[in-house]
C-alpha cells in the first residue's frame, strides 16, 4: 500500500491540471532608455500588448514563452515596435505552493540576441506575480524589473533599467 501511495504522489508531482495555457495581457513599462533609442536624459513609459504560452513542467515550475509583443511608443520616443514568433521572450516561473485562491509565482528570464553589423542585446528579468483561477481561465498580475545591455559592434556598451507591471487573462488548454 505504501508503494502505491508513493507512486501516486510521484505521478501527481509530474502532472498538472492542464497541459498549457495561453495568456493575453497588457504590460506597462517605465523605462530609462539607452542612447540609440532616444535622448539619454529622457525617461518615458509605454503600454504593450503581450501574448504568451505557459507550460507546467512540474507543479512548482513552469516555462513561459512570449509569442507576441506590441509596444505602443509615441513617435517622439522612437515609435511603436513589435515582435512575434517563438523568440520574443522566455521565462521560467517558480510557482509557490500555497493553500489559497491566489497562486503566487516568481518569473525569471534571460534573452540574448544579435545581428551582424548591429551588435547584440542581453535581457535579464525578474519579478513577482500571482494568478487566481476562475473556471477554465485565470486572471494574473505581475510586476518586476528588466535589465537590458546593448553592445554595438563598435563603441561602448550601454544599458537600461525597465520596471514593468503586467496583467491579463490566461486560458487553460486541458490535457488530453
Amino acid at each position: 500500500m505504501k508503494k502505491l501511495f508513493a507512486i501516486a504522489v510521484a505521478a501527481s508531482l509530474f502532472s498538472g491540471l492542464y497541459a498549457a495555457s495561453i495568456g493575453l495581457g497588457v504590460q506597462y513599462t517605465i523605462s530609462e532608455p539607452a542612447g540609440y533609442m532616444a535622448d539619454d536624459t529622457l525617461n518615458f513609459s509605454y503600454p504593450s500588448i503581450v501574448l504568451d504560452v505557459m507550460v507546467p513542467i512540474i507543479p512548482v515550475l513552469a516555462a513561459r514563452m512570449g509569442i507576441v509583443e506590441y509596444n505602443i511608443i509615441s513617435e517622439d520616443d522612437g515609435g511603436a515596435s513589435y515582435a512575434f514568433g517563438t523568440g520574443v521572450y522566455g521565462d521560467i516561473c517558480f510557482m509557490i505552493p500555497m493553500q489559497m485562491p491566489l497562486k503566487p509565482y516568481i518569473p525569471i528570464g534571460f534573452t540574448y540576441g544579435g545581428a551582424e553589423g548591429a551588435g547584440s542585446e542581453m535581457h535579464l528579468k525578474g519579478g513577482v506575480g500571482g494568478m487566481m483561477d476562475f473556471g477554465g481561465a485565470s486572471g494574473y498580475l505581475e510586476g518586476g524589473v528588466k535589465h537590458v545591455t546593448w553592445s554595438p559592434e563598435e563603441g561602448d556598451s550601454d544599458n537600461g533599467l525597465y520596471f514593468y507591471v503586467q496583467g491579463g487573462v490566461r486560458v487553460h488548454i486541458p490535457s488530453m
